[in-house]
C-alpha cells in the first residue's frame, strides 16, 4: 500500500453518530510518526467511517500529513457497500478536497472504506481476505489479501495493494506494495494486532494503541 493509501485525507459534512473509536499507532522504519484515530458506526444496515490522521515529532522523517476521510454505505452482512466518500488532504506535497458518489451496482471500494474495514474489528466468519478495486475519485488501485495463516488464536493475510490507473509515469514506476495483516482471537470476533505495509518512504506498521 503506498502512502496515500495509508495517510488520504477526506471528509464528508455531517456529525457522525455516536461510534466506536479507536486509535493506531503509525510507525514508519521503527520511528513514530502519527496518529490515526478511526470511527466505525454501524446499525443494522448501514455504516458511517471516519478516520482521522496527521504527522507529529518527525521533522526531516516525512513531509507533514494530515487528513480527515469519511465513507458512509450500506451493509450487506459484514461487509460495507460505500455510497459515498469525501476527502480533505495535505501530504506536504498535494492538496486535495474531493467527495464522490457510488451508484447501486458499483462494486468499487473507497480507501477509507478498506482501510477502516482492514482496521476494524470483525466476526470470526469473515477471516481477513480481500479482493476489491478502490476508488477515490482520480486514482484507482487493486487491493488482494488471502488468508496465509490460522490457529487457535490468530489468522494472518498477505497481499498487496496495486496502482491501476490515475497515476503518473514516475509513480507507476513501483505499482506494488506488499501488505501484511494480522488479528487475534477475542471473543466471536477478530481484533486487528498489526498491519505491516511498504510506502514510498519505507516500510510501516501499524498497531493497536
Amino acid at each position: 500500500m503506498d502512502w496515500r493509501a495509508l495517510a488520504l485525507a477526506a471528509l464528508v459534512a455531517g456529525p457522525l453518530p455516536a461510534a466506536a473509536a479507536d486509535q493506531f499507532q503509525i510507525k514508519l522504519r521503527g520511528i513514530t510518526i502519527g496518529t490515526l484515530t478511526v470511527d466505525h458506526s454501524r446499525d443494522a444496515d448501514r455504516f458511517d467511517f471516519r478516520s482521522q490522521f496527521h504527522t507529529s515529532g518527525v521533522a526531516g522523517v516525512v513531509k507533514k500529513v494530515q487528513f480527515i476521510m469519511q465513507s458512509r454505505g450500506l451493509l450487506s452482512g459484514h461487509l460495507p457497500i460505500p455510497r459515498s466518500y469525501g476527502e480533505r488532504m495535505d501530504t506536504g506535497q498535494r492538496v486535495s478536497n474531493a467527495a464522490i458518489t457510488f451508484p447501486s451496482g458499483d462494486r468499487r471500494w473507497d480507501p477509507n472504506t478498506a482501510m477502516v474495514y482492514a482496521l476494524s474489528p470483525r466476526p470470526r466468519e469473515a477471516g481477513c481476505a480481500l479482493d476489491r478495486r478502490l476508488f477515490d475519485g482520480e486514482r484507482t488501485n487493486d487491493l488482494s489479501l488471502v488468508e496465509v495463516a490460522r490457529t487457535a488464536s490468530t489468522i494472518t493475510c498477505t497481499g498487496s495493494m496495486t496502482r491501476v490507473a490515475g497515476y503518473s509515469a514516475e509513480e507507476l514506476e513501483k505499482r506494488r506494495h506488499e501488505l501484511r495483516l494480522t488479528y487475534t482471537a477475542r471473543g466471536d470476533a477478530y481484533v486487528l494486532t498489526e498491519v505491516r505495509t511498504q510506502t514510498v518512504y519505507g516500510d510501516v506498521t501499524i498497531t493497536p494503541r
